[in-house]
């Protein structure tokens, strides 16, 4: 793979200047590069995947690729979802990433307007992956101004880059190849294969009702609702539970929780399955009580911040006894330090009372002296 990147990082603008037909570079980018790929995502998921490459059609393309399709999600960079190597124009760095179909969205929604759609899309579908190991949900650059170059760089969802000179060894191309892939088919967990297309437009629908939150803003959120116990938040001070009312629908729930249906769904379930409350169906619709906005938000925190969504459960869970040891852990300190205090307390008490003694004895000597030497005065 190493071998293969590089063939490419380092011929492809030489050979852009000579003719496209019966190029060898572009031969070997569809044929040898392309299958070296294919062998290593089907050393894990045979026949799962269809790995294609591309340096044009008639004429040179100005990012060439090479894509990893999920069958069932589709088969071409023209619409869903999939795993692509994108060299950069200038050929100074190419790009691991998890992309997005921009023909999709721009037959669907026009230019102007798919642009803002596929990077809603975007944003949503790092949400719902959360902690994403290795990868950064850094933005990609593909030194391009051209419609299609955009559209890949607003699809991008996460993956990482390699600098020309700098690739890494095979062991580790193969190894980032095959983990982001794992997190392609994480993705199509949650989203789903049956009608993919008004799935992806639902889920843009959900983002956008969902105010654009920072890094930083997450991280505080924690910090809100820090292992409080849901049960014992006094009326008011959460914005998260209203007590009075019947238990809630999924919808009911997202609004309240201030997170999207997919994302409320994928934590209802986990908390559901972990034991916290029961859900009920009724005329056909899922209700759930009215603490689980609370749990759900904590749950999202907690996922924000790094944790899985079983380590957050757990948390979560031992919320009261993680408290408790802090409690104990501190009332420990205050002990030790009260302990330190009267020891350096008592140790002061000891050195003023000598130095008191030695004054006093220093005292009464100098008086004694001088009482002599006046009398010795007196006599003569």
């Amino acid at each position: 793979m190493q071998e293969a990147i590089n063939r490419i990082l380092d011929r492809y603008l030489v050979e852009k200047k000579k003719s496209f037909a019966n190029n060898k570079l572009a031969d070997y980018l569809r044929g040898h590069a392309s299958e070296t790929v294919q062998k290593v995502v089907d050393s894990k998921y045979p026949g799962q995947f269809k790995v294609s490459a591309s340096a044009g059609q008639g004429r040179w393309a100005e990012i060439p690729w090479i894509g990893v399709f999920d069958k069932e999600i589709t088969e071409s960079p023209m619409r869903g979802y999939f795993v692509m190597y994108f060299f950069r124009s200038d050929m100074s760095r190419v790009f691991l990433s998890l992309n997005q179909g921009w023909m999709f969205f721009r037959d669907t929604y026009g230019l102007e307007l798919a642009k803002e759609k596929i990077s809603t899309a975007a944003r949503a579908y790092r949400k719902l992956l959360g902690p994403i190991g290795q990868f950064g949900y850094e933005s990609i650059s593909l030194g391009t101004e051209r419609e299609l170059g955009t559209g890949y760089e607003l699809g991008h969802i996460c993956g990482k880059r390699y600098e020309r000179g700098a690739v890494p060894d095979d062991e580790t191309l193969r190894r980032d190849l095959l983990d982001i892939v794992d997190i392609y088919r994480r993705l199509k967990t949650i989203i789903g294969t049956e009608a993919i297309e008004e799935r992806v437009k639902a889920i843009i629908v959900e983002q956008e009702k969902i105010p654009d939150i920072s890094g930083e803003e997450i991280l505080e959120i924690p910090e809100k609702i820090d292992l409080e116990s849901v049960t014992e938040v006094v009326a008011g001070e959460s914005k998260f539970i209203d007590r009075v009312g019947d238990d809630l629908n999924t919808r009911e729930v997202s609004e309240r929780a201030k997170l999207s249906g997919v994302e409320t769904e994928k934590y209802l379930s986990a908390l559901e399955k972990a034991g916290f409350f029961s859900s009920e169906i009724v005329d056909g619709e899922r209700f759930y009580p009215v603490e689980s906005p609370a749990l759900v938000a904590k749950l999202a925190a907690f996922s924000g911040q790094g944790f899985s969504i079983e380590e957050a459960i757990e948390i979560i869970k031992g919320g009261g006894a993680i408290e408790a040891k802090k409690l104990k852990d501190l009332e420990r300190k205050v002990e030790k330090l009260s302990n330190n205090v009267d020891s350096l307390s008592a140790q002061i008490q000891g050195y003023l009372s000598k130095v008191n003694q030695q004054t006093e004895r220093k005292g009464f000597c100098y008086h004694f002296k001088a009482a002599f030497k006046s009398l010795g005065k007196k006599k003569s």
